[in-house]
C-alpha cells in the first residue's frame, strides 16, 4: 500500500497514467457505433463510471481500515447527478441559485418517475451525499469534485477548458472545501492542478 509520504509528483503522475487508460471505456461505444476520436463530450454517466473507478483507487488509501461502507458510496455516486435528467448539466462553478432550486425540483421529478420500489433509497441516498451528513457523503462528494482532473489532463480536453474559459481559480474554489479531509486525495489534487495550470490548460483573464 502507498504510503502518504511516498505519494509524490512521480508516483501521483504514475499512477494518473494507468487510471486515464482504465478510462479508454468511456470511449468505447457500443452498439457497433462510433465516437469521432476528435470528440470531447462526456455523458453523465461516463463521468459516473469515472467516479467508481476513482473509488477502488482512492477508498483503500483513505480508509485502510474499511469504516466505510462502499455500498452506500456506490449508490450516492450513481443517484447523485439524476436530477440531469431533466436539468442537464451546468458547470459546478458557474451555477446560480436559480440553478440549484431547477436541480431541486427535478430531483423530486426524477424521483416520481423511478420504479416505486427504488424510490426511498434514491431519495435517502441523495439527501446523505447533499446534506455531507457522514463519512460516506464526504468521500463521494471529494470524489465526484476530483473525477473531471483525471478526464481533462490530456491535449484533447485542454481545448474544452480554454472554450470554457475555465480558470484555475474556478477550477479550485469547488474542488478545495471537499477535499480538505482527504489526505490523499488532497495531494492528487494539487499536484495535477499544478501541473494543469503549468501547461496552460486554465484560462487566464486579461
Amino acid at each position: 500500500m502507498i504510503r502518504l509520504e511516498d505519494y509524490n509528483r512521480e508516483q501521483v503522475l504514475s499512477d494518473l497514467k494507468r487510471l486515464q487508460y482504465l478510462y479508454r471505456l468511456k470511449e468505447v461505444i457500443r452498439y457497433d457505433q462510433e465516437r469521432n476520436e476528435k470528440d470531447t463530450t462526456e455523458s453523465v454517466a461516463e463521468h459516473v463510471y469515472g467516479m467508481f473507478l476513482l473509488t477502488e483507487y482512492f477508498l483503500p488509501l483513505e480508509d485502510p481500515q474499511q469504516l466505510l461502507s462502499k455500498e452506500r458510496i456506490y449508490q450516492m455516486m450513481l443517484f447523485h447527478d439524476i436530477d440531469e435528467i431533466e436539468t442537464g448539466d451546468t458547470l459546478g462553478y458557474r451555477k446560480t441559485d436559480d440553478d440549484r432550486a431547477n436541480e431541486l425540483a427535478a430531483m423530486k421529478e426524477v424521483l416520481r418517475g423511478a420504479p416505486e420500489h427504488m424510490q426511498q433509497l434514491m431519495k435517502d441516498r441523495v439527501s446523505e451525499y447533499e446534506t455531507k451528513t457522514t463519512g460516506e457523503a464526504r468521500f463521494a462528494k471529494a470524489i465526484d469534485k476530483i473525477e473531471p482532473l483525471v478526464q481533462i489532463y490530456n491535449e484533447k480536453w485542454k481545448t474544452v477548458l480554454l472554450k470554457n474559459k475555465t480558470t484555475a481559480e474556478e477550477s479550485e474554489r469547488i474542488k478545495t472545501p471537499y477535499i480538505q479531509d482527504f489526505l490523499f486525495i488532497k495531494q492528487f489534487a494539487k499536484i495535477i492542478q499544478e501541473d494543469l495550470v503549468n501547461n496552460g490548460y486554465y484560462w487566464i483573464e486579461e
